[in-house]
């Protein structure tokens, strides 16, 4: 059956992929590590500076059989994004596919490759 939309289109499910494994959900939230302001004598901020941007939260996937789960430290690309793995959880239940959640993480100003 073909899909057919009507009405607003909007995108559906995750876009990026893992060799040997199905992604299930990703959800990453960005924001500044580094955050200072400035308060005149008032106490009212007449300044604020923010910097290091920085990129965390989980990606959920289920493990194809040729699929080795990663180590925390281990380095993960997703959507042409790298993240360095910071956890790793594993679910396994008798009557379910195996599903690995990992936490990962990106710093702006920290060079991830080796």
């Amino acid at each position: 059956m073909s899909l057919t939309t009507f009405g607003t289109a909007h995108v559906f499910g995750v876009a990026g992929t893992i060799t040997n494994a199905t992604v299930q959900s990703f959800n990453v939230t960005e924001d500044f590590q580094n955050r200072t302001n400035t308060l005149d004598e008032d106490g009212n901020e007449i300044e604020r500076r923010m910097d290091d941007i920085v990129s965390s939260g989980d990606i959920t996937i289920r493990i194809q059989a040729a699929f080795s789960i990663p180590n925390a430290g281990e380095l993960l690309t997703y959507d042409s994004i790298e993240y360095e793995i910071i956890t790793v959880g594993q679910a396994k239940t008798n009557d379910a596919h195996v599903v690995v959640t990992l936490s990962i993480k990106t710093t702006e100003h920290v060079d991830l490759s080796p």
